[in-house]
């Protein structure tokens, strides 16, 4: 009978009938049947609907964020004593906005003055957890909204004390909940959407360059995407990107310009690699292009408008897109937009539990694709990263991934490959921050050696987590397939990385004494070795797609930097003509590079290397004519003290005992040297950077110390007086 009564009182009765609505005429209502069908003996009928309840009323909302914040003052009662996971949300306004506190830790990071713990977390953040006192003293305030929609606002900012911390006493807990109250009440004012003047706001037909292939084109194209691209660096999670493409083609499609971005650089990096697997590459080349087109059209509106993890993500793939084209500028461009709308949605802090879920993970890896990408920018052209190493504490990628997204087979050994490149942009920032920065190079010369040695052992931790047989500097056969061209780039920029060690050992050695030569001679060897690996690398390059030579350009480049400045500083070394071959074969790889795409960065590069080439080759007849010429008496030399080989090459006394330092490995063995340690002998004998004759050619073109695309300038500074 209550049920009979409640369907009566919600049914709202039609006003007319079904046959007067369908022939628009006037119904006057009467039951149960009307006036107008009784005359024309019509079948008559009333479609009377029933009034859901209103849900939506304030006192049910009320007492829905009631019953939330006691479930959620129950999750937390452990979490204040330190044994519970991460936050958990705080409530629910009834526009839909989620309040949660993004709990904060002491950094795993720490001070510059302890590289060695700091380096010993690079490996094992995994196992850190936030701490009770950082909870309570670190809040964060962070609004969700339903459509996935985010804004983070950090301790620092205004907005964060709407975040329910944790007080002691009791005009703290008063504050608290007023603190708490206030939100509440006003969170429906501004549900996250943005204001944007009508005159900027395009339509759907503004952004489309390039039409959308077909339903079936498409699934095959996102297919190729997520089984290639997407599975060595999962910018996307499969399942929920798949479920998105099927909504596209039903009849409401999402409209936001975060997904059209995303669809879009999903084809666009489909097409490039069937560009890569295809020699007639000119339709897919143009489709991808025209699928960028599509995606930058959408770029200012996402700009304008409150982020979500897809507007990273989106941005994130244009960034790994112009990473392989001959316009770099791109990708630092949208490297640092994405990481900055990274951290406008919070993912900078860990907020996970203990237990994370697909959500979360998807959120780390999209972090972590932003700090790689920042990290090897920084590195690469010297500037100042854009995430600050002291303020962020999201984990590593997951080691073992639910959906096995970032594990590659590379000679039949699977490896985690976006965990070892996440965990190598750690260590270029490690290298960066302790060698290159300012405060780093204000260091003393003691400080800064315990810096290097730091660094060089982090790359070497990094390199033994690598499966033997995939190390840096092992032989293994490069085969043909997609994954290849992924591992070959992590590879280089290993050797690279260990390359820039040369230049801060260069930095401060000149002016060293003798047991600070000694501590960094070693590092001399292997990163001068570490450079003729990336040198010997280049060979697989055209092996791996038409267009791969622009992701991996810098690395050939870079290498070849210390080399030409050891045969500058040494021009009688060993392995100076073995060197020289090897820049000689590099620039010859960036002529036939330029010559291929005229008027990009590469012109400028090459112009550079012709220079360094010139005055290496000039430096190295020099020292081959004086080597033939016989040697001055004993009496004529000037310096007591200093050991002077004919070449005119002056070094410390003390400079001859080097010879009983560790040779690198894999190079340079007794052996090959023909079972003489001697001193002149030594592929490292130019440590202490000695001063050359005054004949050495001084009026060369020195145009490669401006710094172009790369920063050459960190190179070169601190070089020999005579360049």
């Amino acid at each position: 009978m209550d049920k009979t009564r409640r369907h009566s009182r919600n049914l709202r009765l039609a006003k007319a009938c079904n046959t007067c609505r369908r022939k628009k005429v006037k119904c006057d209502g009467k039951r149960p049947v009307c006036s107008s069908c009784r005359a024309f003996d019509l079948e008559c009928a009333y479609q009377d609907v029933v009034d859901r309840p209103n849900r939506a009323s304030r006192a049910y909302a009320q007492a829905l964020e009631q019953r939330i914040e006691r479930l959620q003052e129950q999750l937390q009662r452990p979490n204040r004593s330190g044994d519970g996971p991460g936050p958990s949300m705080r409530g629910t306004s009834p526009s839909g906005l989620s309040r949660s506190d993004a709990v904060s830790s002491q950094p795993s990071h720490p001070e510059n003055g302890e590289p060695l713990s700091e380096h010993n977390t690079l490996i094992d953040e995994d196992d850190f957890h936030p701490s009770s006192a950082g909870e309570a003293n670190d809040q964060a305030y962070i609004l969700n909204a339903q459509d996935g929609r985010m804004r983070y606002y950090g301790a620092s900012s205004a907005f964060g004390a709407f975040s329910s911390t944790v007080g002691s006493g009791s005009e703290n807990q008063t504050w608290t909940g007023a603190q708490q109250r206030v939100p509440q009440r006003r969170a429906s004012v501004w549900p996250l959407t943005s204001w944007v003047p009508n005159i900027l706001q395009d339509g759907l037909d503004r952004r489309i360059s390039e039409p959308l292939p077909s339903r079936n084109e498409t699934m095959q194209l996102v297919s190729e995407f997520m089984a290639t691209f997407n599975q060595a660096i999962p910018l996307f999670d499969e399942k929920s990107f798949m479920r998105s493409v099927d909504r596209q083609y039903s009849w409401k499609p999402d409209d936001s310009a975060s997904w059209w971005i995303s669809l879009n650089i999903a084809l666009a990096i489909a097409y490039k690699e069937r560009t890569h697997a295809s020699s007639d590459a000119g339709d897919n080349w143009k489709r991808s292009m025209g699928h960028v087109k599509n995606a930058l059209n959408a770029v200012g509106e996402v700009f304008l408008q409150n982020s979500d993890l897809s507007a990273v993500q989106g941005l994130l793939g244009l960034a790994l897109y112009f990473q392989g084209t001959p316009n770099p500028q791109a990708l630092f461009m949208f490297a640092a937009t994405a990481m900055r709308l990274a951290h406008s949605i919070g993912l900078h802090r860990d907020t996970a539990s203990s237990i994370p879920s697909p959500e979360d993970e998807q959120r780390r890896r999209t972090y972590w694709i932003a700090f790689h990408l920042d990290a090897d920018i920084s590195i690469r052209v010297g500037r100042p990263p854009v995430q600050d190493t002291e303020d962020y504490d999201t984990r590593l990628p997951a080691d073992v991934p639910h959906d096995e997204k970032g594990i590659i087979t590379i000679e039949d050994t699977q490896v985690n490959f976006f965990r070892l490149l996440v965990q190598l942009s750690l260590v270029q920032r490690l290298v960066y921050r302790h060698l290159y920065t300012v405060t780093a190079r204000r260091q003393p010369k003691e400080k800064l050696i315990e810096e290097l040695k730091a660094c060089e052992q982090a790359l070497l931790d990094w390199k033994s987590l690598i499966p033997p047989r995939l190390q840096p500097q092992c032989l293994f056969k490069w085969e043909s397939h997609y994954f290849a061209q992924h591992f070959l780039r992590l590879h280089l920029a290993y050797h690279c990385c260990y390359c820039n060690l040369y230049q801060a050992c260069m930095f401060q050695i000149k002016s060293a004494e003798a047991p600070l030569r000694d501590a960094i001679f070693g590092i001399i060897l292997r990163s001068l070795d570490s450079a003729r690996s990336a040198l010997n690398l280049r060979s697989q390059i055209p092996l791996l797609g038409s267009t791969y030579k622009w992701n991996v350009i810098y690395f050939p480049a870079a290498a070849c930097v210390p080399l030409a400045l050891r045969i500058l500083a040494y021009p009688a070394h060993e392995y100076a003509r073995t060197d020289l071959a090897m820049i000689r074969e590099t620039l010859d790889f960036l002529a036939s590079t330029s010559s291929e795409e005229p008027g990009t960065y590469i012109d400028f590069i090459l112009g550079a290397f012709s220079d360094l080439e010139h005055s290496a080759r000039q430096a190295l007849a020099k020292a081959q004519l004086k080597n033939s010429q016989p040697p001055a008496p004993e009496s004529d030399r000037r310096d007591i003290g200093l050991n002077v080989p004919p070449d005119g090459i002056r070094y410390p006394a003390s400079h001859a005992g080097y010879n009983s330092l560790p040779i690198s490995s894999g190079i340079t063995t007794t052996d090959d040297m023909g079972g003489t340690t001697s001193i002149s002998n030594l592929p490292g004998a130019d440590a202490g950077f000695p001063i050359l004759d005054t004949q050495v050619d001084s009026t060369a073109n020195w145009q490669w110390l401006l710094p172009p695309f790369w920063n050459w300038q960190e190179f070169t500074t601190g070089a020999p007086s005579f360049l």
